[in-house]
């Protein structure tokens, strides 16, 4: 009786848990962006992370009644927490995506380009839709960034830029509940890492850097380039592709970079130079 319990708590335990953290990573989401200058949102998504409590309550109240018949309820209640809290995490990007022309529909574009990259590169079916969903929530600890400092139409300072650096870091944090996401994290947190040790956070290099990071910042610096910034317009397709290549193998993995050309059917090879440096400024931040 007594180990009939006791696994009745631990699956109690394992069915409330990430539910918990989900709750709980979204509420320090809105204390950061109401910190931040966010207030609009910051108190739309308090509206959402009531209406996720709610939600979840019942799923936890049905998974823990028909815990003792049968515990694939447990975990079917966990990976739809998960959903919700990735359902939430989008509707939000999408939302903050929507307020700025240049930014409109970033989150599922470079969402769709980290998937047709894996897919070339040859990764597995499951690898590469997690890697379209770390693309469409790469960016979300940007939300821990001043509203002010995003819209700046000049190139940020020094200390705007050690703010923004904080960002992925950030991100990693707030996407750690996710099981979907557990094989790609480190390519969240990894995606402004470049290939010769000269970005954050770690300042890895080479084969050193995950190759879902290589993935994620080559689709996340092609897009940057091929749309409007503040301070910048965008350049055509073929001249992004170029700017990859010349700061390939400095800056980025050429096999990725290729891989993207295959995708785009703008593959036709150009001159680099090897040792060059990336100019955009959305290529480092």
């Amino acid at each position: 009786m007594l180990g009939m319990d006791m696994k009745f708590f631990r699956e109690t335990y394992h069915a409330i848990r990430p539910i918990g953290i989900s709750v709980l990573a979204l509420a320090v989401l809105a204390c950061i962006m109401a910190g931040s200058g966010w207030k609009d949102l910051s108190l739309v998504l308090a509206g959402s992370i009531l209406l996720l409590s709610v939600v979840i309550a019942v799923e936890v109240h049905r998974a823990v009644s028909g815990l003792r018949r049968q515990s694939q309820n447990t975990r079917e209640s966990a990976r739809q927490a998960e959903r919700h809290y990735v359902g939430v995490l989008q509707q939000i990007l999408r939302y903050v995506d929507s307020r700025e022309t240049y930014t409109r529909g970033r989150s599922e574009r470079i969402g769709n380009l980290s998937e047709a990259i894996s897919r070339k590169l040859g990764l597995g079916e499951d690898r590469c839709v997690q890697m379209n969903l770390a693309g469409q929530l790469h960016d979300i600890g940007m939300l821990s960034v001043s509203e002010r400092i995003l819209t700046k139409r000049a190139l940020m300072g020094s200390k705007e830029f050690q703010i923004v650096q904080k960002h992925s870091d950030v991100s990693c944090q707030l996407l750690s509940p996710l099981e979907s996401l557990a094989d790609v994290l480190s390519a969240i947190r990894h995606h402004h890492e470049r290939m010769n040790g000269t970005g954050y956070p770690e300042g890895l290099s080479g084969g050193g850097i995950p190759l879902e990071a290589r993935i994620l910042a080559v689709a996340d610096s092609y897009d940057a380039m091929t749309h409007d910034r503040p301070h910048r317009n965008a350049i055509s397709p073929i001249e992004a592709m170029q700017e990859l290549r010349r700061c390939a193998p400095a800056g980025y993995d050429p096999v990725v970079v290729e891989a993207l050309g295959e995708s785009l059917q703008l593959s036709a090879p150009v001159a680099q130079t090897s040792a060059a440096e990336p100019e955009h400024a959305e290529m480092r931040v």
